[in-house]
């Protein structure tokens, strides 16, 4: 498998480390993994930590069948459309993803995509979308949630976890109020505002499941919030 096929799925740094490498020994973009990987073996004493912790995530890339389908830009297109409201579900449905890589990326406390996260933040939120969220995507996004309007079986009377309730997430070491509420928004079902997450202001849905009734909207959330995350200074 060449290096240009699968570097974009490194992190920034790493895929600089692996470009800086194989210019060194006069490679480019369509030398494959295993030429790079057999330049510079494991007791080569000149390379530094970062460029053997570089080198085993390209290597592991190559060689592993569900290796990421996501770029460091995508990964940065699907926090800033997360941002704006759009559920995990649809995320992982616009593109192609397990559900759980939308949960890591925007999940402050996960150890995966940290770097994603750490963009937002030198950049500012502002900024961060005006970087991600180009007319592309935001044309992408748009006709994603157009499909969506068909989806019907919403159920406005299944009320039964409607108004305020206080739970601890699956993801969560604190409790968290939660109002759980009938929404006539684009796809009209049931919401959930987190008051003690990072968004109190925004309501969410965690896919089609969850909007068509209070229990199913609140079963999704027991799985989507986090606490908020607190900034050191």
């Amino acid at each position: 498998m060449k290096i240009s096929e699968v570097i974009d799925a490194l992190e920034p740094d790493s895929k600089l480390i692996i470009e800086s490498m194989a210019s060194r020994k006069g490679l480019n973009g369509e030398a494959t993994v295993d030429q790079l990987a057999s330049l510079y073996p494991h007791t080569d004493t000149t390379m530094t930590r970062d460029e053997r912790l570089a080198l085993v995530s390209l290597v592991f890339i190559r060689s592993n069948k569900f290796a990421p389908k996501l770029d460091f830009v995508k990964r940065c297109e699907i926090l800033a459309l997360y941002r704006k409201g759009l559920t995990r579900d649809s995320l992982a449905t616009m593109y192609n993803v397990d559900r759980r890589t939308v949960t890591h990326i925007y999940n402050p406390n996960s150890m995966h995509y940290k770097p994603v996260r750490q963009e937002e933040v030198g950049l500012g939120r502002e900024r961060f979308q005006q970087t991600y969220l180009t007319p592309e995507i935001l044309n992408k996004a748009l006709a994603f949630m157009e499909d969506k309007k068909e989806v019907i079986g919403n159920n406005k009377h299944a009320n039964r976890k409607s108004g305020l309730n206080v739970v601890r997430g699956k993801m969560c070491e604190f409790d968290h109020r939660v109002i759980i509420q009938w929404r006539e928004d684009d796809i009209p079902g049931w919401y959930y505002k987190d008051l003690d997450g990072d968004h109190p202001e925004h309501w969410f849905a965690t896919g089609e499941a969850s909007l068509r009734t209070s229990q199913a909207c609140y079963l999704g959330m027991i799985n989507d919030i986090t606490d908020k995350l607190v900034s050191g200074d």
